[in-house]
């Protein structure tokens, strides 16, 4: 199953298990608002009936609309503990983030203005993109030096999509160009040679908790760098520069990389790529599961990437995420494109009312 329904199963599982102390962490990272809802109104209903709830979560609205009280930690300490009732977004942000994490506080506090479209280099063109009941018709451009941001909730086709641009799967009809060049993903490898690059919604699919930080970041070049024996040493210079270019925390290559924190995970999922720098970068719930300030550093790196000139693409579920980082939004609902905010005044509730 996707992995919202596999955590709205996990979630099942435990509040109907007759526990009177029910622990929940990050219950709502995979769920799109109208699950989020539903999940709520049997949180309060269990809360009348004299269960205990600790909800642990990154998502501040989340907290407020559910929490009695609010604690907050830092870097293992903590650092405030309040009434939900008593304090406010912009609050918990500070005391989560401290200062210099003003993008991320406009992203969920403020309406955002986005620029004028770019006019820059066409990297990638998909037209009339079908598959099944996943995506009709479905047409867009993603261009150079561009974050474009595909929003809608769960099941709207966002994951169908990504996995047709990077090759794994085939769409029922339509035609995609990167470059100008009429593409025909038969693989993942050769999307790419192609200059496409997928990171996707769960980072199991593409790293290796038991091997250390130095393989997970040097496995896509291995072709570049040997041809028959492998180069420990290279493949650890590589990474110990994208290490301290993405700040991975502990900056310790050779450390298992299920001994890092899911945020710092994701830096190494990125840093994956960028030793084989692609045209196109795809990025599926860049910062789901990451505590505020991992979240903004995440944020930084793929503004960076945009600067360097990459087209990049990120597809979520949460609209602070797309808010904090796209130049361009399209808002994606039930497999068609509904809606595309440029050049406008958006917020967070103008993308839920059209998703």
């Amino acid at each position: 199953l996707p992995i919202g329904l596999q955590q709205l199963i996990e979630i099942a599982r435990v509040l109907f298990s007759g526990a009177r102390i029910v622990i929940l962490d990050e219950p709502t990272s995979a769920l799109s608002p109208p699950e989020v809802e539903r999940l709520f109104t049997t949180l309060r209903r269990l809360r009348e009936q004299g269960t205990a709830i600790v909800f642990i979560s990154h998502f501040i609205e989340d907290i407020l609309l559910v929490s009695d009280t609010v604690t907050v930690f830092r870097n293992g300490r903590k650092v405030a503990e309040t009434a939900s009732a008593a304090t406010s977004k912009g609050a918990l942000i500070e005391a989560m983030i401290g200062r210099g994490g003003e993008a991320l506080e406009h992203s969920y506090t403020d309406d955002l203005m986005l620029p004028q479209p770019s006019d820059s280099k066409v990297i990638l063109r998909v037209d009339q993109l079908s598959l099944s009941r996943s995506l009709q018709d479905v047409s867009f451009e993603a261009r150079a030096g561009e974050v474009l941001g595909i929003y809608g909730f769960m099941g709207c086709g966002q994951q169908e999509l990504s996995r047709i641009l990077f090759g794994k799967l085939k769409p029922d009809g339509g035609t995609l160009a990167v470059e100008g060049v009429p593409k025909t993903f038969a693989s993942t490898a050769a999307a790419r040679r192609a200059g496409v690059a997928l990171v996707p919604e769960s980072r199991r699919d593409m790293l290796f908790h038991q091997e250390p930080v130095y393989k997970n970041i040097s496995i896509s070049i291995l072709d570049r760098i040997s041809s028959l024996l492998l180069k420990p040493a290279q493949e650890r210079d590589i990474a110990k520069r994208q290490v301290e270019q993405l700040q991975i925390r502990p900056p310790v290559v050779g450390l298992d990389l299920g001994m890092l924190s899911g945020g710092n995970q994701q830096k190494v999922a990125l840093a994956k790529w960028l030793t084989y720098p692609p045209k196109l970068l795809v990025l599926c719930e860049p910062t789901r599961g990451m505590d505020v300030g991992a979240k903004n550093d995440v944020i930084n790196i793929v503004r960076d990437l945009r600067t360097r000139g990459l087209a990049i693409i990120v597809l979520s579920t949460e609209p602070e995420t797309v808010l904090s980082l796209a130049d361009r939004i399209l808002v994606l609902k039930r497999g068609a494109l509904v809606r595309e905010f440029k050049n406008e005044p958006v917020s967070k509730d103008r993308l839920l009312e059209a998703a």
